[in-house]
């Protein structure tokens, strides 16, 4: 038989049920794994699995995460499919993959019968050969999530051309010199943020995109990428980064060739991390932009109802777009501390497997009533 102190914490919040007993009379918590990409100093990540432990604290299940190096991407197909088999099984997955790797997961993922959700964007093709989208080829493939990668790149561009502009950081040709350092291109979202960025200059008339090279993701990339950059197109003045740890390196590139950071050479990431918060706030950085880490909460919930027989098929969906938003240093306060939001947040009252009364999901108290820069806040 379950323990007492077991049967307390199953009533102790409504009818949110974290355990289940087994046919031997033990008592387990269920186990989500979650499989996302690293790389040497990374400022995104542990912010999510951070965000997510506090999640599963609250709902009293387990989140065990597991980081495979962007350098081997073929790595998380093979230790991947090891976790996914190793016993007991995982009562859930979350899955964060570049290209080539969906399709041999799910294929296990299918047979071991394991509810999963993958974070996009993924590359079309790819799409289209998992059925294009949840529950389709895939039954255990139960839900697709994403940014908007394009909108992100897309609003960063625009805000350091914009503060170019205002401090009339021209070349001697009149235009606004811009070159970017982009992400790991087996993930499609490198490639539509890349594009946003295309976008932005695009519209600018007096702007020049020059070049944007790949990396991997890290400081010491940012700053080869930038110092090359900057010496084969000397009037740059506006690096875009993909992620806030290459513009901390495109920032220190960028000072060691003399520019005045906010003044002749101007910088941001794609992350909204904590780090990133830093350099905005320290001047290095124009902005940062992204989804904050508490919307990775929802997605947690989704699966933990999904679990417990509440399925999110009509609300939100089987695929949905977190929120992004842009933090600059002329934001206000409640868009700084909502990087921090998650712990003060009882998430519990959010779960509608924790309350049965809970018709549609609401996590709009969790960012700011009026998001500075957003065009893109979707549900």
């Amino acid at each position: 038989m379950c323990s007492l102190k077991y049967l307390i914490q199953v009533c102790v919040f409504s009818w949110c049920i974290p355990f289940v007993c087994t046919s031997n009379g033990m008592c387990e918590q269920k186990r989500i794994v979650f499989f996302h990409p690293t790389s040497a100093g990374n400022t995104y990540w542990p912010q999510v699995i951070e965000t997510l432990k506090a999640v599963a604290d609250d709902l009293g299940i387990i989140v065990e995460p597991h980081g495979f190096d962007v350098d081997n991407r073929f790595s998380k197909a093979l230790t991947g499919a090891a976790v996914l088999q190793d016993d007991p099984r995982p009562d859930g997955a979350i899955l964060s993959v570049a290209f080539g790797q969906s399709k041999p997961l799910l294929q296990i993922i299918e047979d071991l019968h394991i509810p999963t959700f993958i974070q996009g964007p993924l590359f079309p093709k790819e799409l289209a050969q998992l059925g294009g989208s949840p529950r389709n080829a895939y039954t255990y493939w139960i839900g697709y999530f994403y940014q908007n990668e394009e909108e992100k790149g897309y609003q960063l561009g625009k805000i350091l051309l914009s503060s170019a502009r205002e401090q009339s950081a021209f070349g001697r040709d009149g235009r606004i010199h811009v070159a970017g350092i982009g992400g790991d291109r087996t993930w499609f979202g490198s490639l539509q943020r890349n594009a946003g960025l295309a976008r932005a200059v695009g519209e600018d008339p007096a702007a020049i995109l020059h070049q944007v090279v790949p990396s991997n993701w890290t400081v010491p990339d940012g700053k080869r990428i930038a110092h090359a950059l900057i010496e084969r197109y000397p009037e740059t003045s506006v690096i875009w980064a993909a992620s806030d740890q290459l513009a901390i390196g495109a920032a220190e590139a960028l000072k060691e060739a003399g520019k005045q950071l906010g003044s002749n050479g101007f910088t941001g990431g794609l992350d909204l991390s904590k780090v990133g918060l830093q350099y905005v706030e320290n001047g290095s950085f124009v902005a940062t932009t992204g989804s904050p880490f508490i919307s990775w909460a929802q997605v947690l919930i989704y699966l933990y109802d999904y679990l417990h027989g509440k399925d999110f098929m009509e609300d939100p969906g089987l695929e949905f777009s977190l929120k992004n938003c842009t933090i600059t240093a002329d934001s206000p306060a409640s868009c700084r501390t909502m990087l921090n939001t998650y712990s003060r947040i009882d998430f519990r009252e959010f779960s509608k497997a924790c309350n049965p009364e809970l018709h549609l999901y609401d996590f709009s108290s969790w960012y700011p009533h009026k998001p500075v820069n957003q065009e893109a806040y979707e549900k």
